[in-house]
Order: C-alpha cells, then sequence, then structure tokens
C-alpha cells in the first residue's frame, strides 16, 4: 500500500480510537454539569489534575523512549519491549504499595479527610492506566490501529454505560444491579461515582492488554544495560511531561484552594472547551509520531517533517477558528449555564492548546538526535512562566482567574518560540514558512476576536468562517497541490 494511503487510513483509526473517547466524554461535560454542583465539579476536576502530576512522573517518558529504541537498529524489538515494561510496572507498582500506605497523610495535606476513597480509586486508576502505556504503545509501533480503536472504545463504553447507570437509570427492581450501586453508594458520592467507573474501565484495559504481556513479556528478555540506557534518555522526556502537568493543572489546582470550589468548577469546565483543540493534536501524534520515528534514518525525513508541521498549523488554526467562531452555541449545547461565567478564557486557552500542538511536533527533532534534555530545559521556561502568572495571581488581592488562563498561552507560546530559535540554530536545518505561519496566526486572531465581540452576530461570524477557509484553501492551494 502507498506509504501515504497507509498513513492516512491508521491516522483515520487512531483519530476514532482516540477521539471517540473524548467526544463521549464532551458529552458527558453537559451531563456532569447539570447533575453536579460547581463545587462537586471542582473536585472532580482538582483529582484528575492531582493525578495528572503523578501520572507525568510515573511514565518516565517511556512511551517515546520505547519508540526511539525501535528505531535503533542495534536493539532487538521484543527486548526493548519486555524491559521497558518491567521497568514501568516496577516502578508502577512502588508507587502504588507507598501510596496505599501512606493515604491517610496523603487525604489530610490535599484537603480530602471526608474522601480517603478518592484516593484509594485514583491509586488503583494511575496504577493500571500507568502499566498500560507501553502495551497501548506496542500496538502503535506493530501497526495495530483497529485493535488499538477497538481496546479504547470497549473501555469509555464500559466508563459510560457506567456513568449513565450510577447517576440515572439504576433499576432498583433487579437485584443484582441494585446489589452494586447500594455497594458503591455505601462508600462514596456523586463525584465518587466517575471515579467508580473509571476505576472499572482503567481495570479493563488492562484486562485487555494481557494477551499481549503473556505473548510478548518475558523476564528472559529483559536487558539490565538496555534498562538504565532507556531510563536515561527517559528521564528529561519524564521531567518535561511533569511540566507540561504542571502547566495544565496548576491553575485550577490554585484557584480551587485560593477563590472557590464555585469559581474553580466554572473555570474548569470552560478549559475543557477551550481543550478542544487537543482533540485534533491528539489524534494527528497518535498517527504521525511514529511514522516520524521510522523515517528519521531516511535522507528526505526533514523535508516530510517540515511539510507535515506547516499544514498541522495551518489546519489548526482553520480548526481554532471554526471553535471559536462558534462559541456561543457550542458552549450552551456543552455545559449548564452556571458555569458560563469563565467563558472568557476559551479562546486565549485554546490558542494556546494550538501553540502546545505546535510545540510537541517540533519536539521530535531532538527525540530523534537523542537530546531529549533540550525539552526538559524549555519545559522548564514554560514552567517558570506559569508559575510566575499563577503567582501574580495569588498576589494580587481579588484577583481573576483570567491571569492564569493567559499564563497558559504564554507559557506554551514562550516554549515554541524557544524552540525554533534554538533549533534553527543547532538542529533544524530547514524553515518552516515563518511569515505565512505569522500571517495565518495574526488573520485568525482577528477574526476570532471580532467574532467573540459580535456574538450575537451570526450570520456574520458564519461568512467570516467561511471566508477564512476559502481565503486559506487560496493561498495554500499550490502547497496542497504539491504531492
Amino acid at each position: 500500500m502507498n506509504l501515504y494511503k497507509k498513513l492516512v487510513i491508521q491516522t483515520i483509526i487512531y483519530f476514532i480510537g482516540s477521539i471517540l473517547p473524548k467526544i463521549i466524554n464532551y458529552a458527558f461535560l453537559k451531563f456532569f454539569t447539570k447533575s453536579l454542583r460547581r463545587e462537586e465539579f471542582s473536585l472532580y476536576t482538582d483529582m484528575y489534575a492531582l493525578s495528572f502530576l503523578v501520572i507525568g512522573f510515573l511514565s518516565f517518558g517511556l512511551e517515546n523512549t520505547y519508540f526511539r529504541f525501535l528505531s535503533k537498529k542495534d536493539y532487538n524489538k521484543e527486548v526493548v519491549f519486555s524491559t521497558g515494561f518491567f521497568v514501568q510496572f516496577l516502578i508502577t507498582s512502588f508507587f502504588l504499595i507507598l501510596s496505599v500506605n501512606s493515604i491517610k497523610y496523603l487525604v489530610s495535606i490535599a484537603g480530602y479527610k471526608n474522601h480517603p476513597e478518592y484516593f484509594f480509586m485514583f491509586f488503583l486508576i494511575i496504577f493500571f492506566d500507568t502499566i498500560c502505556i507501553l502495551p497501548m504503545a506496542w500496538l502503535r509501533a506493530n501497526e495495530m490501529a483497529l485493535k488499538y480503536t477497538t481496546i479504547n472504545v470497549i473501555n469509555i463504553l464500559l466508563q459510560s454505560s457506567m456513568i449513565i447507570y450510577m447517576f440515572s437509570f439504576y433499576p432498583k427492581k433487579n437485584p443484582f444491579f441494585s446489589s452494586i450501586f447500594e455497594l458503591v453508594n455505601s462508600f462514596t458520592d456523586k463525584t465518587g461515582y466517575i471515579f467508580f467507573a473509571n476505576m472499572i474501565s482503567s481495570l479493563s484495559n488492562f484486562l485487555l492488554i494481557t494477551p499481549i504481556l503473556f505473548k510478548k513479556v518475558t523476564i528472559k528478555k529483559f536487558n539490565k544495560i538496555l534498562a538504565k540506557e532507556m531510563l536515561y534518555y527517559g528521564i528529561p522526556i519524564m521531567l518535561g511531561t511533569i511540566a507540561f502537568s504542571i502547566n495544565e493543572n496548576l491553575d485550577k489546582i490554585l484557584i480551587k484552594r485560593w477563590l472557590s470550589d464555585e469559581i474553580n468548577g466554572a473555570y474548569s469546565a470552560c478549559y475543557k472547551i477551550a481543550s478542544f483543540m487537543s482533540l485534533y493534536i491528539r489524534a494527528f501524534r497518535l498517527g504521525i509520531e511514529p511514522f516520524f520515528f521510522k523515517k528519521s534514518e531516511d535522507a528526505d525525513a526533514k523535508y516530510f517533517y517540515e511539510k507535515i508541521t506547516y499544514f498541522f498549523i495551518i489546519f489548526g488554526l482553520i480548526f481554532y477558528v471554526l471553535i471559536c467562531g462558534n462559541l456561543s452555541i457550542l458552549i450552551e449545547f456543552l455545559i449548564d449555564k452556571k458555569y458560563h461565567l469563565a467563558i472568557s478564557i476559551i479562546p486565549i486557552v485554546m490558542m494556546g492548546n494550538l501553540f502546545l500542538g505546535i510545540y510537541t511536533n517540533l519536539s521530535i527533532f531532538y527525540k530523534i538526535i537523542d537530546k531529549p534534555i533540550i525539552g526538559t530545559y524549555i519545559s522548564l521556561v514554560g514552567v517558570l512562566i506559569t508559575i510566575l502568572f499563577n503567582i501574580v495571581f495569588i498576589l494580587i488581592p481579588h484577583s481573576s482567574f483570567m491571569i492564569p488562563a493567559w499564563g497558559t498561552l504564554a507559557s506554551y507560546g514562550s516554549m515554541v518560540l524557544v524552540l525554533y530559535f534554538w533549533g534553527k540554530k543547532n538542529f533544524l536545518k530547514f524553515c518552516i514558512k515563518t511569515w505565512n505561519i505569522v500571517l495565518h496566526l495574526l488573520f485568525a486572531l482577528f477574526l476570532v476576536v471580532y467574532m467573540v465581540n459580535h456574538e450575537n452576530r451570526i450570520e456574520i461570524s458564519i461568512f467570516l468562517q467561511f471566508l477564512y477557509v476559502i481565503i486559506i484553501f487560496l493561498f495554500e492551494k499550490n502547497n496542497l497541490k504539491n504531492k
């Protein structure tokens, strides 16, 4: 099959497997914002924010490390997989034992003395999700897109059906289903129902990937020297992942504790809408990242990287304009009205997420030359900017949640600029059409600002969106035709 056709087909399948669960989660956003009070929704987002920080540490960058070592001809693929999995399993098992034995102290520090069950459920969620990272990466590396997608779809459908059951339709007449509800309801509350459903889904994910582990993982294929090399390569990526988690979650953690749960609930709900951009980024990354590593040894690799990154930005800007141009309609559809007070953060955070996607694409260059430490340094720049904005937020009396939102944009924007100009001098041997990108970006921002300020004129907004897509097509038609 033609390489491009194969790449497109796999990307579409990954899009379904990765984006469908996200779309279902967005569909539940309206359900949650109607079913939960803002303070309850704040607890829900806060627990996930805290868990992402932990997963960022436990992952140890082993997913990217696995893909990188697969592309090296000196290593046996099965040895790389077995070694990586055992390293991941040992790290995660140590975390589970330590955290369960420290649960009393952890819930006290985090302010959850009344809900230790939240933490116990999340310890299991984190454990199962983390040890599934490499087996799921193995499916991607072996181009088993359909199996990858099937597992993801099964898990999200299981989680969704349990949430609907727990919140709405639990049949009291059926003794079996009624007993399950009564059991869960005996140790947690409505917010905990969501965590319980996630825990069962994470367990299901683990059970579905166990056949891969039985077939491919053996202690005989564990290589101590390789394990050290993988950890050495992965630690800088892990630090970058932690930095990303801080950039994404520090604002919500602080708003909950500095302002109120009610404000944090509204901020978090609108932040999720702004994260729409992550749907586009994630689908692109799942399909393209293994291809990036496979092409790294080819003479024409940099040409493909340049073209792919350029069109990622162009289509990302189109996505940005279309979402922000219809924001007044989307927000009514996605979240309850009591959460609308933070709607002003959406265009800002969404542009920040686009910058994050651009950074992710450009970061492939320091990964394929085995210098992930570059990403660590740049991520630290982003974290420092995030922390700076959040310190300002804390120090200013009666400060607005807009400050952390602008911090997200400034953080990711600065990371793109640092990587681009640093890389251009050291390892990026091509120049993406910078002025074209700047013009596209400024045009998109101008349209979004205008449409947001005239959101009642829907007909004008639709016309401007249509005009934007046409202008982009005319501007880029020669590039689009160029195979």
